[in-house]
């Protein structure tokens, strides 16, 4: 069992008066090893080989301690680790002094590569001029982050020209347990995340939104595809002739039977007295999305100016966000009854916009707990995104805006049996293999079908 100990060297820097901590590393009976923290402190807090801080006002002087004591502890952690992934026999003299460097100024040690190119050196061209939407540039982003958090963590740099398949499945491994190196408290929306000792240097220098829940299979996979898509610009673009995905398979993404409401339950849910006022702008907000079948993102960007007049009535025109970049195709669909009565209810609520903004979260909370009011609790069978596993709950608890636009493209495509035509309505280009995720082929459209055989 690995184990770290401190000591203060006996010399004191006669400006400031504080003396380094050193550590004293054994690993078995096998290793025993010393080494400089590069860290200062006053004699005064070091008491029996450890650093103790006690004070109510934190003065300049406390906080450099308090500081000081939080990278010994980040330091120790970070040995630990690194000394329990290696065998004894690959301990050497001036290893734990290494390890100590090499986490403390990494910018030191990383090799000249001359003209070598790393992962890291091209992404923001990628970013800057491949057509991606909005939202995907955003996500390839995040994506290029997490890719990046793993070579801080793991202290190994990603060339191009030697990138392995073996560092794409670590890299995928690296997604799929990263939120174990968080620790948790609080429940639900007042939980905090703390990244435990060995990961809070790698949190604390990187770029990052919230800390990572457990990612999906789904997620881990649409992650990988687009690694793998800037692989094939870099390969397009000769900044490479290295491919690792030759011998890596990203595997498939598992979204199961698609679940929606019935045009029924659409509309019992659209009548059912919600006293609460959140509750009723989700509804309508929902509904509204069940006629015109949008995204939720492309929903709240729209304005009065989307409405049109023509002879054929009110209609909604507008260019998808996802794919303007892609093609700017504008989606053209007509507005029901229903939906023209819900936009003139909500007629000025918001100058700017049809309908007033709501927080996705808070969104799709009010959904399920309207959907739970006006009774619509039919079971579903969905796929868990973590395990895979397949589990029934009533359609309410599983409820989201994007079910709003399955039910739009279900219920069209029961009817028009046409995938290229509904997809015009939705927004899906020609021959889309997304549009599968909408629209499921239910048993009366199979008798309805197989009838047209006699």
């Amino acid at each position: 069992m690995a184990s770290v100990t401190l000591t203060l060297s006996s010399k004191t820097n006669k400006d400031t008066g504080k003396a380094e901590v050193l550590l004293r590393y054994r690993n078995t009976r096998a290793v025993a090893l010393r080494g400089h923290s590069r860290t200062f402190i006053l004699p005064k807090f070091f008491v029996d080989g450890k650093i103790v801080i006690k004070a109510r006002v934190i003065t300049p002087e406390i906080q450099e301690a308090l500081d000081a004591k939080s990278q010994v502890d980040l330091i120790s952690a970070h040995v630990i680790d690194k000394g329990n992934s290696i065998s004894v026999e690959d301990f050497t003299q001036d290893w734990l002094q290494d390890t100590i460097d090499r986490y403390l100024y990494p910018e030191k040690y990383i090799e000249d590569e001359d003209t070598a190119l790393a992962f890291q050196d091209k992404t923001a061209d990628y970013l800057k001029y491949t057509k991606l939407s909005k939202k995907r540039e955003e996500n390839y982003g995040i994506i290029f982050q997490i890719v990046y958090r793993y070579e801080m963590y793991s202290g190994k740099r990603l060339m191009l020209d030697t990138m392995t398949p073996e560092d794409l499945s670590a890299i995928e491994e690296f997604m799929r347990t990263e939120h174990t190196l968080f620790t948790v408290t609080g429940k639900y929306f007042h939980r905090k995340f703390k990244p435990v000792p060995r990961y809070e240097y790698t949190w604390t220098h990187t770029i990052h939104g919230r800390a990572p829940l457990g990612r999906s299979e789904n997620s881990i996979v649409y992650y990988m595809k687009a690694i793998r898509a800037y692989w094939h610009w870099l390969l397009d673009m000769g900044y490479t002739t290295n491919n690792p995905f030759k011998q890596y398979s990203t595997g498939s993404q598992n979204y199961g039977t698609p679940y929606y409401l019935t045009t029924e339950e659409r509309d019992i849910y659209y009548k059912a007295k919600l006293d609460d006022e959140e509750l009723a702008l989700a509804r309508d907000i929902f509904v509204f999305q069940c006629y015109v079948g949008c995204r939720i993102s492309d929903l709240f960007n729209l304005t009065p100016e989307n409405i049109v007049k023509s002879p054929n009535g009110l209609s909604v025109q507008y260019i998808p966000e996802k794919t303007k970049k892609d093609r700017q195709r504008t989606v053209k669909v007509y507005l029901a009854p229903t939906a023209i009565e819900i936009m003139k209810r909500h007629k000025g609520e918001d100058p700017e916009h049809l309908f007033p903004r709501m927080r996705n979260w808070k969104l799709n909370t009010s959904i399920r707990e309207g959907l739970h009011e006006a009774g619509i609790d039919r079971v579903v069978t969905t796929i868990n995104p973590k395990t895979g596993a397949s589990e029934q709950h009533p359609i309410c608890d599983v409820a989201s805006s994007h079910m709003a636009r399955r039910t739009f493209i279900g219920n069209l495509y029961k009817k028009v049996k046409d995938p290229n035509l509904v997809g015009k309505l939705s927004g899906h280009c020609e021959g889309s293999r997304a549009f599968a995720r909408y629209r499921d082929i239910d048993d009366d459209m199979i008798k309805e079908m197989t009838d047209l055989l006699d």
